[in-house]
């Protein structure tokens, strides 16, 4: 390896640990004060830089956000892998207290996924769609069988209607706003519920 590659990797480590570095710290500020309290200037606070040091890693504030909000949904996607999906006969009951418990653990970091609103004409990355759409595919993956007379597009539209009024319940209890219009259960109570009736529905053996 000549002197010139040296320097190059060299650089490219350098790059790589600073860049790291932001994406950490802007990880504990969302942790300690949510993430509303996440800017360019209290990132760089952190980590003892100047505003255009963040920009020279990243495009823009929204890049950093979308940053963090893949690796929470990456991790959910590990955690239902781990817990539910590598189980032979995982019951979707253990799907909704899994994604509940994920909440739970998580919730400054899952709320940023959703107080993080983008401009409208903000394109999202293909790294970042394909974190998504790959979580939807493995959780339509092991939802189907348990579907089979329904079509993979009509499993896929089910699980992402569940999904979005589980998220729904969680964001409905986390703002004390739940028991506003329920008879007393608990939102875990209400989505196993849901999927139950969902799955029974849709002609599931497994409710």
């Amino acid at each position: 390896m000549n002197t010139g590659t040296v320097r190059q990797t060299r650089s490219r480590a350098r790059q790589d640990a600073t860049r790291q570095r932001i994406l950490d710290a802007a990880r504990d500020i969302v942790l300690a004060q949510g993430f509303r309290g996440l800017s360019i200037r209290t990132i760089a606070a952190a980590v003892d830089c100047s505003v255009g040091t963040i920009y020279n890693h990243f495009c823009d504030f929204d890049d950093i956000a979308l940053h963090l909000n893949a690796e929470t949904i990456s991790r959910l996607d590990a955690t239902l892998a781990e817990r539910v999906f590598q189980q032979a006969d995982w019951q979707p009951s253990s799907l909704v207290d899994t994604y509940f418990d994920f909440l739970e653990q998580n919730d400054a970091a899952w709320r940023g996924l959703f107080e993080h609103h983008l401009p409208r004409d903000y394109r999202l990355p293909d790294w970042y769609r394909e974190g998504i759409d790959g979580l939807v595919r493995r959780v339509v993956a092991a939802f189907s069988p348990l579907l089979p007379h329904l079509g993979r597009e009509d499993c896929a539209e089910l699980v992402i209607g569940l999904w979005a009024s589980l998220h729904g319940l969680a964001s409905l209890d986390r703002e004390d706003k739940l028991s506003t219009v329920s008879v007393g259960s608990s939102a875990r109570q209400i989505g196993q519920m849901l999927v139950r009736t969902a799955l029974r529905g849709a002609g599931s053996s497994r409710c």
